[in-house]
């Protein structure tokens, strides 16, 4: 069984609690716990921020989010010119056949951004709160996709959890 949301958003900081407040709704409906969903929306957040603030030119941007095999898995997707300046994680890109970025800065680097600076954290929230983040893109159309995932926990008798195992009511 797997729950799918698309939201096609303009590039705009009025959009980022627009997907945020969506997908929550969506994942209280299927009764996952508020600590997943409060680190659902805090990554959610970072990554269309990203997408708002380092990318290339576009008006749009788009947040897909699933829940399947007991993860959400959200992809942000922005089409700009460039990709954003962000930190890769490691491992593989999603199964989206783009290549990984190669101008971003390492974990390392961005570990060590001093403390007053008001840049250069997206990620390592996202990195922290989340699991399984990836950057990818792919330099010759402008797509970006920052990639994370999150392993769902539910409340006792919860939709979610009973469409997850296949139980009737």
């Amino acid at each position: 069984m797997e729950i799918t949301v698309v939201l096609s958003l303009p590039r705009d900081t009025a959009s980022v609690p627009i997907s945020r407040q969506v997908l929550n709704n969506c994942l209280e409906t299927l009764g996952v716990m508020p600590d997943i969903r409060a680190d659902i929306a805090l990554a959610l957040t970072e990554a269309c921020a990203n997408v708002i603030l380092h990318a290339g030119p576009g008006d749009e941007y788009e947040v897909h989010a699933s829940a399947r095999d007991g993860r959400c898995i959200i992809d942000v997707v922005n089409t700009g010119d460039q990709p954003e300046p962000t930190v890769p994680a490691p491992g593989p890109g999603p199964a989206t056949g783009a290549a990984p970025v190669t101008n971003a800065v390492s974990a390392t680097d961005a570990a060590a951004a001093p403390p007053p600076a008001e840049y250069g954290r997206g990620l390592k929230i996202i990195d922290a709160v989340a699991d399984n983040l990836q950057l990818t893109g792919n330099a010759r159309n402008g797509t970006t996709i920052t990639h994370f995932e999150k392993a769902l926990d539910y409340l006792p008798g919860a939709a979610g959890r009973l469409l997850i195992s296949g139980e009737r009511r």
